[in-house]
């Protein structure tokens, strides 16, 4: 079957239960990815990265980023992050247009600089932003050819993840799809394999949204909360596909502080690298799309793929290094289709690198991981309510910061007290704002400051409070 077949708009095939059993795939180390030790995978699905935006480093990145008046180098990240993180628009439209598609030559990748871009679409964070992955890509295994699905927004991407199609919908939006998507959740259902989704957001916040059209009819119940991957795991329940998704502060998506969505990723790898499952486990850490930042690797045509995106395989199993061949998030439902013996859902699912490849399971194990960051608790930074973010004064302006101690599944931690200290890091040429360092008194898992910046820019706020809880925000000073 040819890759044209695979772009997304394909109808489903005919049913999960009438097609063909895929053909057993094999591993690195020559056995069936069926006969595989793994019975449960665990998907961490973050925002809006690149590969070359996050491992720039480690990636093997050409260095320069071609333009069409020469080229240029990455910028790297400031150590008040923010100012790299204005201007970026990653549309369909705008990626298209960034990512320049020539007759015969494929995609240039080479108008990131221009509109509706800039220069911050070029950045390159430093591992000092998210030494958990950093970590995690380096003692395990990065796959380095890995793209965005669908060149699209979020949403397009996270179902096409999970459906193997966007239905031709390229665009966030509010509203449900007007008719179910079947997705992996039916088909795991239809194989008697257990599943959930651990959203760590208020279960108000999703209803009447698309996860509606995604969720098998009486699994209302399996669309969870952050809390409760905590509690399975404890308690010996965890589900064979665990899909797991951040709350408000913790996506990295722009402006979201990569601090803080890498201290929520190295709260869930410990738990599960210190429970029973770990020998037992697949760990794919995943980002939905790029976010409209800059990579240098074209994704293969016609595929109808979008940039390189980070994909990190946390497993006793997988092969420590880089995994080099072509594949996209739809990858992971392939992995568990020819893992339980299920069939693809569509064209594009059929057509996916299975990543097997990115296993071995006549290797030693590999030993649990010891992440870097991975307090208790991490301080949360909130607006009004602890689902709101900060807001953008004015310079000169007061703002009020609400700090929350927050447990691993992103709710409040009451039993939390102690001092907060709050330090800043301000953008280059401007002074350190008067009264910083601020400590204030953390009660029953909340704080409060009011604080003052003396000019526009971004600043970057660290929290630094009891038992080794931390936290970071990015804040835009208008």
């Amino acid at each position: 079957m040819s890759l044209t077949a695979g772009l997304g708009l394909a109808a489903p095939l005919a049913s999960a239960s009438a097609a063909s059993a895929p053909p057993a795939r094999v591993t690195a180390g020559g056995r069936p990815l069926g006969a595989a030790p793994i019975t449960h995978v665990i998907e961490i699905m973050l925002e809006n990265h690149t590969l070359d935006n996050l491992f720039l480093s480690l990636a093997g990145a050409a260095g320069t980023v071609a333009t069409p008046s020469g080229v240029v180098h990455p910028v790297t990240a400031p150590p008040n992050e923010g100012d790299v993180q204005g201007g970026i628009d990653n549309s369909r439209a705008a990626e298209l247009t960034a990512m320049d598609s020539q007759p015969a030559r494929g995609y240039l990748m080479d108008r990131y600089t221009q509109p509706p871009f800039g220069i911050s679409a070029i950045t390159a964070f430093g591992p000092q932003f998210d030494p958990n992955l950093q970590y995690l890509a380096r003692s395990y295994e990065l796959a380095d050819r890995n793209f965005q699905p669908v060149i699209a927004p979020t949403q397009p991407n996270v179902l096409t993840a999970l459906t193997g199609t966007a239905h031709g919908w390229y665009f966030n939006r509010p509203d449900p799809h007007p008719r179910p998507w079947y997705s992996i959740f039916d088909e795991l259902t239809a194989h008697s394999r257990s599943w959930k989704i651990y959203y760590a957001l208020p279960q108000s916040f999703l209803r009447g949204t698309v996860w509606d059209q995604i969720i098998p009819p009486g699994h209302a119940s399996d669309l969870s909360s952050g809390d409760q991957f905590f509690a399975d795991l404890a308690a010996g329940q965890l589900p064979s596909f665990s899909f797991v998704r951040p709350g408000i502060g913790y996506s990295e998506e722009p402006r979201e502080d990569i601090g803080e969505g890498d201290l929520w990723l190295g709260q869930l790898v410990r738990a599960v690298a210190r429970s029973p499952y770990w020998r037992s486990t697949a760990i794919f850490v995943s980002y939905d799309e790029g976010g409209g930042f800059w990579d240098h690797v074209a994704p293969p045509v016609p595929t109808g793929y979008g940039t390189r995106t980070p994909l990190v395989i946390i497993s006793p199993w997988a092969r420590a290094g880089v995994f080099g061949q072509v594949s996209t998030n739809v990858s992971v439902l392939s992995f568990m289709q020819h893992l339980w013996g299920m069939p693809p859902l569509n064209r594009l699912n059929a057509v996916q690198n299975d990543l097997a490849g990115a296993f071995n399971f006549a290797q030693r194990p590999l030993p649990p991981p010891e992440v870097a960051v991975a307090p208790r608790d991490t301080i949360g930074f909130h607006g009004a309510t602890d689902y709101t973010d900060l807001s953008a004064p004015a310079a000169g302006s007061w703002l009020q910061i609400h700090l929350a101690a927050e447990t691993g599944g992103l709710t409040l931690d009451q039993a939390a007290s102690g001092l907060v200290t709050l330090t800043v890091t301000a953008p280059a040429g401007i002074t350190i704002p008067a009264g910083f360092p601020v400590s204030v008194p953390l009660t029953r898992g909340r704080a409060s400051a009011t604080v003052r910046f003396p000019a526009a820019g971004y600043y970057r706020i660290r929290a630094d409070g009891p038992d080794g809880s931390i936290g970071w925000t990015t804040i835009v000073i208008r």
